[in-house]
């Protein structure tokens, strides 16, 4: 079905192509945020985004990043599998759909990702300069980041316990850990159920806490504060409002979050209790995931 929308004949276009070129990148981030506009003030009509929807095939759908986040073969955007995918940057091994893999690997949003993972290792390693380590990691995911973490420690120094509502991901976690089983403890369980008597260092969150509303945001960390010692931090990972990806991430990859500025996050943290002056906002590398820092005295 052809059309006379420019945007929608340019992605189809380049769908027909097998992807876009390296140069063709900007043009199509372009693209994806003018649909974007176009469909949130009706100027794009129902039948286009349809269109829009349907664009890619069956099998182009299930062998790309972003078909991976629509078809949700986990049963939720975001699941452990495209983490990891796009923590490895990995490219389809069929070279007609390799361009749209290494596509999305450019994006800021994925490249922001894999700055989490390493805004994550910073951050324990350097805990670990002090003492031991105690962590509560929550939507643990794949938990490639603790693989990477153990093989610059000494044994014994962090032990880790992971909240994880998916089996399935417990299980690619505990492959990828093998060699770390005596420190981590994988719990299997949804958060809201979880309840602990223990106290952790540090209760780490990069992935979870930008799929709930904002009262559901604040209720939880409130729980987080109280899980954590004395001297001990809470951080909370979150998308930010700058996010450039997000058409893209919304329209192509049927992936949506709730996307916060640093000072939303601020005024979270204060409603869930912590004083000002225990609140710090930090961001890797993009500056498209931010985290909130909220030490507990």
């Amino acid at each position: 079905m052809k059309t006379n929308y420019q945007p929608l004949a340019f992605l189809q276009q380049v769908i027909a192509n097998g992807g876009p070129e390296v140069k063709e990148y900007d043009t199509l981030n372009g693209i994806f945020d003018q649909l974007y506009r176009d469909c949130s003030t009706g100027r794009l009509s129902a039948a286009e985004m349809a269109q829009l929807q349907s664009s890619f095939e069956t099998e182009g759908m299930e062998n790309t990043l972003h078909g991976h986040c629509r078809l949700k073969p986990y049963g939720y955007a975001g699941d452990f599998m495209i983490i990891d995918k796009i923590y490895r940057e990995h490219v389809s091994s069929d070279r007609r759909f390799e361009k749209w893999d290494c596509y999305w690997n450019n994006q800021p949003a994925t490249k922001a990702v894999r700055n989490r993972k390493d805004y994550f290792i910073r951050t324990v390693l350097g805990r670990l300069q002090a003492a031991p380590l105690r962590l509560l990691n929550v939507a643990s995911g794949p938990a490639r980041d603790l693989s990477e973490v153990f093989t610059r420690i000494p044994t014994g120094a962090l032990h880790a316990t992971c909240v994880e509502a998916d089996e399935q991901a417990i299980a690619y976690a505990t492959g990828l850990n093998e060699d770390n089983m005596r420190h981590i403890r994988f719990i299997h369980q949804n958060i809201f159920r979880f309840s602990t008597d223990e106290q952790f260092d540090l209760v780490w969150s990069a992935g979870l806490f930008d799929y709930f509303e904002d009262s559901v945001f604040v209720k939880l960390l409130r729980k987080f504060i109280t899980w954590t010692k004395p001297g001990g931090e809470v951080i909370i990972g979150n998308f930010s409002t700058g996010n450039p990806s997000r058409s893209c991430m919304e329209l192509a990859g049927d992936w949506y979050l709730h996307h916060r500025s640093a000072e939303l996050l601020v005024a979270m943290a204060k409603e869930a209790g912590a004083a000002e002056d225990d609140i710090y906002v930090g961001k890797e590398l993009e500056g498209v995931n931010l985290f909130l820092h909220v030490k507990v005295r």
